[in-house]
């Protein structure tokens, strides 16, 4: 009989899942899973990733499964590790990411039951984790972890993805047992793996709906991006020739240049969004950024018919009524919906308003670059940034944008050329995952240029991790909008007060991000003026290491970045 510890089984139950990466800081707790990695590692495929913290790993995961469309795994050790890896959790779970989480506790005869006792690094790992997370639980034998894995997997992807998180105390993880009393399965075996269809009824009464209807208009989320829906999304709109608008999170659905695409904070969306007979949600359960889903961005629920798609049944008419329910992969069902609306009409010229909302585009494109002109202006705007980043890069590289006043600029001057290639923390606007999504997004895709236009605030809360790319020798690239400030507290002090409150500390002491990244053993470039930003990507890309471009952004003007008075409107419901 071959015996092997709970951390080799627990290794090979992973690869059976086809994880390619471990996101983990090696800790005593789980030695055995490290040792069975140095012994396997290479026969399994499965790469260890050390971050400089736990939250961090979980980003990079989540950023993962974005990009790839496949689940990815982080480990903690017990008490602080766990607690670090939790607020990445809490971010996984708000953006609907399948992160696996694994953590261990002490051995069972201290850990949490026993908290009372005193144990150290002991804490109730389930409590804690199980709001973060769609389910959790507990490995209490040695043979029980495949089950577990395969039931953390099955939930996660099952529905509406999103994290889920097991705990292994040490002892089951240095435990030995005998291999042939466990059963490893593949995937197929145990877990829905083909994607599922919507009712072929209902379908069809939607698709007549469709093409009953005077003008359709198609809005995507997050749900349409994680189907890689693009495709079907593009071919269905162009049969109907009907506006496809969609949330942030879902930028390059269809591309931004694309005849029948509006952008998110256009008002050629609001109007788009509103004056359609039939709207068809894909994937977004319309939440407060999409204003619930009600006037005066949308119409009126009694004369506006609404037709949904979603994998989960819960979102259905969650926040405004819906009139057809589609349950079922957002890719699979609008190919339905294209083959059942082909007999009933034929190819259709766009419609009479797409041209009405284009114009209100081309007016709020030529105010956005008319913003910019003025290439001499010190410091720079930083939609000057994004406007050289536009033109270096190519249709294939993958764009990260963090949270603050900076986003703001990156969702309206980064033209989105491509879906799951623009990657953002939308509904938890979580600070800091700009540069561990980016790590993630290269992990995925190692052979697409990654970038990240971040703020200086932003890429404070996890620059360690620059040491991290270097280490794992992930060459992307961050540019970092230095305005010394938390700018979008300054813009929420004046909408509070009408002034600006110095008091309220959000002035940042003065940091060099180049220089802190050449100490990291990174690329580094200062940039002042709009004319050394290109030169500086050049050189940042041929370096063939991570590279930090500090970029001096004008502050007075990152306290009104453009689109500021949506974001307002929407966040506190008075549009």
């Amino acid at each position: 009989m071959a015996e092997i510890t709970g951390g080799e089984l627990l290794l090979k139950c992973l690869h059976a899942e086809g994880v390619r990466h471990l996101h983990a800081i090696t800790d005593g707790t789980y030695m055995m899973v490290v040792e069975a990695l140095e012994r396997l590692g290479k026969q399994l495929d499965i790469r260890l990733i050390v971050p400089r913290h736990e939250a961090a790993a979980a980003h990079a995961c989540d950023a993962y499964t974005r990009v790839s469309g496949k689940p990815a795994v982080a480990m903690a050790c017990a008490g602080p590790g766990a607690a670090n890896l939790l607020a990445g959790m809490m971010c996984a779970e708000a953006e609907g990411s399948p992160v696996v989480a694994i953590t261990t506790t002490r051995r069972s005869d201290i850990a949490d039951a026993y908290l009372q006792q005193g144990g150290m690094q002991v804490s109730r790992h389930l409590e804690i984790f199980k709001p973060a997370v769609k389910w959790n639980g507990k490995v209490e034998h040695w043979q029980r972890i495949p089950d577990m894995v395969r039931h953390a997997f099955r939930v996660a992807l099952s529905g509406r993805p999103g994290p889920t998180h097991i705990l292994i105390p040490e002892d089951i993880i240095s435990f030995k047992g005998d291999e042939a009393s466990v059963s490893i399965q593949p995937p197929p075996n145990y877990r829905l793996t083909t994607r599922l269809p919507a009712d072929s009824e209902a379908t069809q009464k939607a698709a007549q709906m469709l093409v009953e209807a005077d003008l359709v208009n198609i809005h995507c989320g997050n749900g349409a991006e994680r189907s890689g829906a693009a495709e079907a999304v593009r071919r269905l709109a162009e049969h109907l020739g009907c506006p496809v608008t969609h949330t942030i999170r879902a930028r390059g659905i269809i591309p931004d240049d694309h005849p029948l695409s509006f952008h998110p904070t256009c008002m050629s969306r609001i109007a788009a969004n509103g004056q359609s007979d039939v709207v068809l949600a894909v994937g977004t359960r319309l939440g407060e950024l999409n204003m619930w889903g009600r006037p005066p961005m949308f119409g009126e629920p009694e004369k506006q018919r609404l037709i949904q798609i979603d994998t989960e049944p819960t979102h259905i008419g969650l926040n405004r009524p819906t009139d057809i329910a589609l349950i079922g992969d957002a890719r699979t069902v609008l190919n339905q919906l294209l083959e059942a609306v082909r007999p009933l009409t034929g190819k259709r010229e766009a419609h009479a308003k797409v041209a009405e909302f284009r114009a209100l585009q081309d007016q709020f494109d030529l105010e956005l670059a008319a913003a910019l002109e003025d290439t001499a202006h010190r410091p720079m705007l930083t939609g000057q940034i994004l406007r050289a980043c536009n033109a270096f890069f190519g249709d294939d590289a993958i764009f990260v944008m963090d949270g603050g006043n900076t986003t703001l600029w990156d969702i309206h001057y980064h033209v989105a050329r491509r879906s799951r290639a623009v990657i953002y923390s939308m509904n938890y606007g979580h600070l800091g995952t700009g540069l561990p999504y980016s790590l993630g997004a290269k992990l995925a895709c190692p052979e697409r240029p990654v970038y990240c236009v971040t703020g200086d605030s932003a890429f404070g809360f996890n620059l360690q991790e620059l040491e991290t790319a270097v280490r794992h020798n992930l060459p992307v690239i961050i540019l970092v909008a230095v305005d010394g400030a938390y700018g979008m507290e300054k813009s929420a002090q004046q909408r509070q007060f009408g002034r600006e409150a110095p008091w309220f500390g959000h002035d940042h002491a003065p940091v060099r991000y180049d220089q802190v990244a050449v100490a990291m053993g990174c690329h580094g470039e200062f940039v002042e003026t709009v004319a050394e930003l290109t030169p500086a990507l050049e050189r940042s890309a041929a370096s063939g290491k991570p590279a930090v471009i500090h970029v001096v952004v004008d502050p007075e003007a990152n306290v009104d970045p453009p689109g500021n008075w949506l974001w307002a409107a929407a966040r506190s419901g008075k549009m």
